[in-house]
């Protein structure tokens, strides 16, 4: 139990909590109260719904800023899930002139934004005029001034909420001659985020700035070196819970990922068509690029509360990676503990590139399941065929059964399309 659950354990039971919002659907919470067990900032904030303590986890429940110094908890749909689409990331190009950047290491969300900035990649996504670029505007914290909105609850009902002067974080804001942007960074793919961070400074924006500029909202993701820019749009201006994910932007530095489709064929032709393991479990990771992502962190030895900790996952989501990572035959899992084996270390030290996809292609495609599903993409012209799918996995993996399989072909699907994603064809 970490320190967070512990605070709110405590919390909960003092104040009653849970039957205070099964009478009123909200519980309001002053940071003096929470400081009694806890520093307010420390168990207040959770980007991701995973990393929520166990009592919100296990009723349901989400906490938002309302004022500097309150906080309101209720069973708010307060979380989206990151959809991530396999598509092939468009090479951008870093002027010549620019010497800054050491192999283009990037370290931090501030270097991967001003790397976007630097090549192009903001201009494109706000549709910039050409003679007329993105400049950087407004970033950092900054107070909400007066919000009213409406916010979903898990019984679909409608809760008016009210925020008054909360502190808002801005990562990054761009303005060109037609648009307004916001950006939420993150160094990793995260299963969900929080709205609020995108919907408290879109708010700010519209309201405040009184501008007739259309305010365009984008999480951005730094992963395997892609930069990912989900665009989401708030259908109704007034209610958090209306974002809806209108498109996505990927990116890669001075490559171009376009590996040949007849070299993907022969290797698949020549797969060893190994059998599925029996005593390992079959890949649940919906997020290719995050399961590349893992690969570098298992130079040396970590067990899944470490790798938790750098991803910000809970601990179940991490060991779901890196056991993907082994599925691949790139690492040994030993004692708890994960680390790249000879051919892993290879791979990691190649980078995202044609060379290094060749080779993690050659790895998942020699497991019976994904080259027979491949194939059949092939026949079916790019397309899933989900009941030819669950019968290769029915018949091939003694591991899962009935329900479980939607789940892993699923997984297949998201695999098999990142292949196509670098692939010329």
């Amino acid at each position: 139990m970490t320190k967070a659950d512990k605070a709110w354990e405590k919390l909960f039971k003092k104040y009653d909590i849970l039957r205070h919002i099964d009478e009123d659907k909200v519980y309001n919470i002053s940071a003096s109260d929470i400081k009694e067990f806890a520093e307010p900032r420390l168990v207040t904030k959770y980007d991701w719904s995973s990393n929520l303590p166990k009592l919100f986890h296990d009723n349901n429940l989400s906490i938002l800023p309302t004022t500097r110094g309150t906080y309101s908890i209720g069973e708010f749909i307060a979380y989206k899930s990151l959809k991530v689409e396999n598509i092939k990331p468009i090479p951008v190009q870093v002027p010549a002139w620019i010497k800054s950047w050491d192999n283009y290491e990037i370290t931090s969300e501030a270097v991967a934004l001003n790397v976007a900035k630097a090549t192009g990649m903001i201009d494109y996504i706000m549709k910039s005029q050409e003679d007329y670029p993105a400049v950087d505007t407004i970033t950092g914290r900054l107070k909400s001034r007066d919000i009213n909105f409406k916010i979903q609850l898990k019984d679909k009902q409608l809760y008016d909420f009210k925020v008054e002067n909360a502190q808002v974080e801005i990562d990054a804001g761009f303005e060109n001659m037609d648009n307004l942007a916001i950006v939420e960074a993150k160094m990793h793919i995260p299963e969900d985020f929080m709205i609020r961070q995108l919907y408290y400074p879109y708010r700010v924006y519209r309201d405040a700035l009184k501008t007739d500029k259309p305010v365009e909202t984008f999480y951005f993701t730094y992963a395997d070196e892609v930069y990912n820019f989900y665009q989401y749009k708030f259908m109704e201006p007034g209610n958090y819970s209306s974002i809806k994910k209108v498109n996505q932007f990927s990116f890669i530095l001075e490559k171009d990922l376009d590996l040949n489709l007849d070299v993907v064929k022969e290797i698949s032709a020549k797969s060893p068509m190994n059998p599925e393991p029996t005593d390992f479990p079959y890949p649940q990771a919906n997020t290719f690029q995050m399961v590349l992502d893992t690969i570098k962190y298992l130079d040396e030895p970590i067990d899944k509360h470490d790798l938790a900790k750098i991803f910000k996952f809970n601990e179940r989501q991490s060991d779901y990676y890196a056991n993907c990572v082994v599925f691949l035959g790139l690492a040994n899992r030993k004692n708890g503990k994960y680390k790249l084996n000879k051919l892993g270390k290879k791979i990691n030290a190649l980078g995202n590139s044609n060379k290094r996809n060749k080779l993690i292609i050659e790895q998942m495609l020699s497991h019976v399941t994904f080259n027979l599903i491949f194939k059949s993409y092939l026949r079916n012209y790019g397309k899933a065929d989900n009941a030819y799918i669950d019968k290769v996995l029915g018949e091939n993996v003694p591991t899962i059964s009935g329900t479980t399989i939607p789940r892993r072909r699923s997984t297949v699907k998201k695999w098999i399309n990142w292949i196509f994603s670098v692939i010329d064809y």
